[in-house]
């Protein structure tokens, strides 16, 4: 597995042993054992934390269930998509630091107009 997807990984799993009462001891151990120990890689391990994080609390009432209007459905999953931004920019920055892995790549398409002119 790329060191990307282990840093990833690694601080989603750690959010959920400090927010949630699952056991993922077991889980947490596996990726810290993968992780380089030196400061690029804690340096990246703390972005990644902070912005899953974000990530997290901005999910949170939907992962819950908590009845909203879809206005803040959408305005919810709009916030989502812009801190995903964030955290696939930071997993770019990670494969080019180690050289391993892939970079996400998002290719944004012009609309174009098929319709008749007269």
């Amino acid at each position: 597995m790329p060191l990307s997807e282990i840093i990833d990984r690694y601080t989603i799993t750690l959010l959920k042993s400090e927010r949630t009462d699952e056991d993922v001891s077991e889980e947490l151990a596996a990726y810290k054992k993968e992780l380089p120990d030196n400061d690029i890689a804690k340096n990246f391990v703390d972005r990644m934390y902070g912005i899953n994080g974000k990530i997290w609390e901005t999910e949170g009432d939907i992962r819950k269930g908590v009845d909203m209007p879809l206005e803040e459905v959408g305005r919810l999953a709009i916030r989502v998509r812009e801190l995903n931004q964030v955290r696939n920019g930071i997993k770019g920055e990670i494969v080019d630091e180690f050289a391993e892995g892939f970079k996400e790549i998002k290719v944004n398409y012009k609309k174009v107009d098929y319709g008749r002119s007269d």
